[in-house]
Order: structure tokens, then C-alpha cells, then sequence
């Protein structure tokens, strides 16, 4: 929560100065696309992701009066050192295809940024189904029973 979620806000609040003197000011966020379902094994990482969105797309509101635009990304599971340990990363990108992707879709200056495509077409749907409908595809996507049974 202090890496992800407060440190942002806390530079968020530091750049307005600089943003409000430049020409095209513009504030890039990185949240998640775990934003969109719960994954198993990601309490921790996930739960500042959505605050996160959130704080961007607040932002986006009170900073668009100023000239101020905001882009979220959105990435799905990115090959990384911190990620080497995953058991399973279904449509992950190398880090260097990631950053490559989100440069060139900066220039277009998107409200969002969510990729790979096949990965966000599959996961985002599957945030409008019902509490007890995304707990049922979480559970299916653990690889060891839970440690307890649901009650009707």
C-alpha cells in the first residue's frame, strides 16, 4: 500500500507544480488489470490496484480544469524478476514488448492502456458477473483445494 498506492499520491501531489508550468502536461499512472477480477495469490499487490485506479481516474477529473491529462495502464501480466516466481501467467509479455507497446500508445494520449488484448478481453467481462460468479472462477484458477467449503 506505501509502494503502489500512498508514494503515488505522494508524487501526484509533488508534480502539479511542474505539470501546471509545462506545455502539455500529462501524468501516466500504472494500476492493473487485476483491477478487473481477483487472482488467487495476489492479496497483496492487488489490493492497492484498485485504489490506484482509482486515484488516477480521480485525478483525471480534478486536473482536466488545468490542462492536465491522464492515461492509466492497465498491463496484464508482465514477465518480470518480481513475477519470475508465478506459478502460472496465462498471455504474459516480456518487460521490453510492454514498454514498447505502452510508448507508442502514449502518443495518442488514451484515457487507458490495457494490454495484451486477448488477456483483457478475457478478464474484463468477467468483472461484471456477480460476487459469487468471480469467487467460483477464482477457485478454479488455484491450484490446491480451498481450505474451506462455501455454505449456501
Amino acid at each position: 500500500m506505501r509502494t503502489n498506492l500512498l508514494a503515488s499520491s505522494y508524487c501526484i501531489q509533488a508534480a502539479q507544480p511542474l505539470l501546471r508550468a509545462g506545455t502539455a502536461p500529462y501524468l501516466v499512472g500504472v494500476a492493473s488489470s487485476v483491477t478487473y477480477l481477483p487472482l488467487p495469490r495476489s492479496e497483496a499487490h492487488g489490493a492497492s490496484k484498485p485504489g490506484l485506479r482509482y486515484l488516477f481516474e480521480s485525478s483525471r477529473i480534478d486536473l482536466a480544469p488545468q490542462g492536465i491529462e491522464v492515461t492509466v495502464v492497465s498491463p496484464g501480466f508482465v514477465e518480470t524478476p518480481l513475477t519470475a516466481h508465478n506459478v502460472s501467467m496465462p498471455l504474459s509479455w516480456p518487460v521490453d514488448k510492454s514498454a514498447r507497446y505502452i510508448f507508442a500508445e502514449l502518443k495518442n494520449r488514451p484515457l487507458e492502456i490495457a494490454f495484451p488484448a486477448l488477456f483483457i478481453a478475457d478478464h474484463w467481462p468477467l468483472s461484471t458477473r456477480p460476487n459469487r460468479g468471480k469467487l467460483a472462477i477464482g477457485k478454479r484458477m488455484v491450484r490446491s483445494n480451498p481450505p474451506i467449503k462455501d455454505q449456501p
